[in-house]
């Protein structure tokens, strides 16, 4: 008797196992909706003399899509208005290359040149520079004419009109 109840209990339970599950209403797709966080431009640098870390930080944030459009195109010489176009083009670089700047020099009134190495996708380092940056509005910045320089060499003009 042991037997035919312990049968029985398997052949109930390989029954519930197998049922099909109906299914009244059709499956909707879900959306997942999540804050967008941005990453922080830099502080800006105000100093007389602009160090070369502060120029780096500089010089990568303006290339660093992660940092809102508006953001970076305060980071370039000029009215920002004017630069969210040449922002959008001089961030959309594919794989940028990574700049350390290890040197800063006058070059004349508000201006200077950095020079540094560069890396690009695991590649030796290599020699950069000089890159200008301006001092605009009493904050230092990249410069307008050289990122338009580049971007115009690259993406065309349209960036920068």
């Amino acid at each position: 008797m042991r037997r035919a109840g312990f049968g029985a209990i398997t052949l109930v339970a390989f029954g519930c196992a197998c049922a099909p599950v109906a299914v009244d209403e059709p499956r909707l797709p879900i959306a997942s909706i999540r804050s967008t966080q941005f990453a922080a431009p830099p502080s800006p640098v105000t100093e007389a003399v602009p160090s070369a870390e502060q120029l780096t930080a500089l010089l990568a944030a303006s290339l660093n899509y992660s940092v809102q459009e508006e953001d970076r195109a305060r980071l370039f010489d000029g009215p920002s208005e004017g630069n969210v176009s040449l922002a959008r083009a001089w961030g959309a670089q594919p794989d940028p290359q990574h700049i350390d700047f290890t040197t800063v020099a006058f070059t004349g009134p508000d201006t200077v040149d950095a020079s540094g190495t560069g890396s690009f996708r695991g590649l030796e380092p290599y020699s950069v520079g000089p890159i200008p940056f301006v001092r605009f509005d009493n904050e230092w910045k990249v410069s307008r004419a050289f990122a338009c320089g580049m971007v115009r060499a690259f993406d065309g003009p349209d960036a920068c009109e």
